[in-house]
């Protein structure tokens, strides 16, 4: 049996998946990465901490697993980086162009 601290490295600063999405996404991606026939939360008693080594998974991990394969169309700061194309636009245009 294996242990794990798993963390879910959070799609952008404004959007959080809650707790009970991000136990899943560990589960799910660290039995198929570590190979396990299954995996699950243990719950720890107060003031216990987990022993096991630290694992930070990310929504396209999730994604591979799930699909079965290693294929990815997730992009990794895809929104980021349309919020800045527009922001860049934005502040462009109500600078009269002395800003592009």
């Amino acid at each position: 049996m294996a242990s794990y601290r798993c963390a879910v490295e959070q799609p952008s600063s404004k959007v959080k998946l809650g707790e009970k999405l991000a136990r899943e996404v560990c589960s799910k991606v660290l039995a198929r990465q570590g190979e396990h026939g299954i995996c699950q939360m243990v719950k720890l008693n107060d003031g216990d901490t987990c022993k096991g080594p630290e694992r930070t998974v990310t929504l396209t991990d999730y994604q591979r697993v799930i699909s079965g394969d290693d294929s990815s169309t997730y992009e990794v700061g895809a929104l980021e980086i349309a919020r800045r194309n527009v922001h860049g636009t934005w502040r462009c245009v109500t600078s009269l162009f002395k800003d592009c």
